[in-house]
């Protein structure tokens, strides 16, 4: 799960991994957004689900990792998410 602002819409993270996730990315999930006890009251936190999947081969952990770590990279950059802990 990530933490971004309040006001930041859901559909602009979906929008910022979608542009980052590369052609890999098979589906994208929002499946919970949660305020409240344990998040900063100027917070939420969403959860998504990546679905990654190459036509002819199995991707490799480490392919997967370094997109994620792009993904991660770049929400923080352009919506200043965080990882939840």
């Amino acid at each position: 799960a990530i933490l971004v602002g309040r006001e930041i819409a859901a559909e602009s993270v979906l929008a910022t991994v979608r542009s980052v996730a590369g052609s890999y990315l098979r589906n994208l999930r929002l499946f919970d957004i949660y305020q409240g006890e344990g998040i900063d009251l100027k917070e939420k936190s969403l959860a998504l689900g990546l679905t990654f999947q190459h036509s002819s081969r199995t991707l490799k952990e480490d392919e997967i990792n370094a997109t994620i770590d792009q993904v991660v990279g770049e929400l923080k950059e352009k919506l200043g998410a965080t990882l939840r802990n």
